[in-house]
């Protein structure tokens, strides 16, 4: 298999329980106070020497729906979250003249005061690509770079038709909203999950690909989940059209979207059409989150953009469960010891995709247990050789892991990711979160246990209860 190791480096945070090492990603959390009443919340990931800010989209839930999808970003860049004003965790705002554009990308200068940035490189999704090409268009000389993630049309006539890619879905959206910003539920947060759940279903590349977005989009106040935020800020500016404005924005731009999205794609080919320094990326297939979608190709075209270089079609073949960049090799002996996991779990999928059950057992301890969903415990290389076999008699023609964080304490490493398991016409079987521990013995890692947890509702066809029984058929 042609291997690309993206790497979600972690430039990582040292402190000492008892006598263990523990490592892991740097986070903090705080408010930015505005020249007004308003308190936007933020969250900040990784030690880079740039800062990517990111701003969401979205109605009324804030930045929480992005954090985990993007925190392999985290291995090269401080990634800056922030909640807009009346969303998130950010101040509940009761005046709504208060939300417009206008005060939007105040708010985004007000960020960039505050953590002393000179020029920002913005990373913006759907309705925030808009809210950053206003931003880029009034403060063209304070932006660097931007990365548009199916950003909302930069004009209101491209939305003229624009219909759910099921139709069937639209009254009970209707009816989902009312619950949320009318009838002021008691559980506003249940109310949102209600929403959320039929409107990803027309967003998502398909609905069991949605089960592969791990961000929490109603982790927020609830008195900003009734919040009227968006609806004023899009009124504030009316039939909004910037495409002439776009003529004047200095900065590198690189448009990162699918084409089974909702958002037409032909509104993404106008933004590169308009933007005098852009490139466009098609991942094929993807809906409104190709990070979560085409995870490998996407980071690999972010860090390639972010070197800059511009990233072609060509990054669409990354295969791999994360990047390491050819530095990363040079430093810490936790980015050595991450460097060699993620060739363990590459080793995995290459040998799993080969049909080589004995070299996949290898790579675990021989005291090694596997979890799998709706199983009891596999123990040992035997049994856990004879479990992936069974796996792929069960249907299972590919393989698929992504590493998204992990910490290291003394001998252990303990790594959590994603993973899916798809049949010969590439159709998913099993999709959900792995969570993988390693032991270091002789100065190499190995996998001490594995346990998936399926995100399917219904039961996974690969569910292996009485594996031994079918290998003697």
């Amino acid at each position: 298999m042609k291997t690309f190791l993206i790497g979600l480096l972690l430039f990582c945070t040292t402190s000492f329980v008892g006598n263990a090492q523990i490592v892991k990603l740097k986070s903090s959390k705080g408010f930015v106070q505005t020249d007004d009443y308003v308190k936007l919340h933020y969250q900040l990931l990784g030690e880079g020497s740039d800062t990517l800010v990111v701003v969401h989209g979205g109605g009324t839930f804030g930045s929480a729906y992005l954090v985990p999808d993007l925190t392999p970003l985290a291995a090269h860049h401080k990634l800056l979250f922030y909640d807009q004003a009346g969303a998130g965790y950010s101040t509940v705002v009761k005046d709504t003249t208060r939300y417009s554009m206008n005060n939007t990308i105040k708010d985004i200068e007000e960020i960039r005061k505050h953590f002393k940035l000179k020029k920002l490189n913005l990373l913006c999704h759907s309705t925030g690509g808009l809210i950053c090409g206003y931003y880029a268009t009034t403060y063209p000389d304070k932006v660097k770079s931007m990365m548009l993630i199916a950003p909302l049309p930069a004009a209101a006539a491209m939305t003229n038709g624009w219909v759910n890619k099921n139709d069937s879905l639209t009254a009970l959206l209707l009816e989902q909203n009312k619950k949320i910003y009318e009838n002021k539920p008691v559980d506003s947060t249940k109310a949102c999950w209600d929403y959320y759940s039929l409107w990803i279903r027309g967003f998502a590349a398909s609905y069991a690909e949605a089960r592969n977005i791990w961000g929490n989009i109603c982790n927020c106040n609830q008195a900003n989940l009734t919040s009227p935020f968006s609806y004023y800020k899009m009124k504030s500016i009316g039939n909004w059209d910037i495409t002439s404005q776009l003529a004047n924005v200095k900065a590198r731009v690189l448009i990162l979207a699918g084409d089974n999205d909702a958002i037409p794609f032909a509104s993404f080919e106008h933004w590169n059409n308009s933007l005098p320094n852009s490139s466009l990326l098609n991942f094929k297939g993807a809906g409104h989150l190709p990070n979560a979608d085409e995870p490998t190709a996407f980071f690999l075209a972010i860090e390639t953009f972010l070197k800059g270089n511009t990233p072609d079609e060509s990054v669409m073949d990354a295969f791999g469960a994360g990047v390491i960049l050819p530095d990363d090799l040079k430093e810490s002996s936790y980015l050595r010891a991450r460097a060699a996991v993620i060739e363990v779990e590459n080793e995995l999928v290459r040998l799993a995709n080969r049909s080589e059950w004995e070299g996949m057992s290898k790579l675990y301890t021989s005291d090694g247990i596997i979890y799998p969903p709706g199983a009891p415990p596999i123990i040992g290389r035997n049994a856990i050789a004879t479990f992936w076999k069974t796996v792929s008699k069960r249907g299972m023609h590919s393989l698929q892991l992504h590493l998204v964080d992990l910490e290291i304490s003394g001998d252990l490493l303990i790594a959590n990711g994603k993973y899916s398991m798809r049949n010969e016409q590439n159709e998913i079987l099993d999709i959900g979160k792995f969570i993988a521990i390693y032991r270091n013995e002789n100065n190499k890692w190995y996998l001490q246990t594995d346990m998936f947890n399926s995100s399917l509702e219904t039961r996974s066809p690969l569910e292996v209860p009485d594996y031994l029984t079918i290998l003697k058929e």
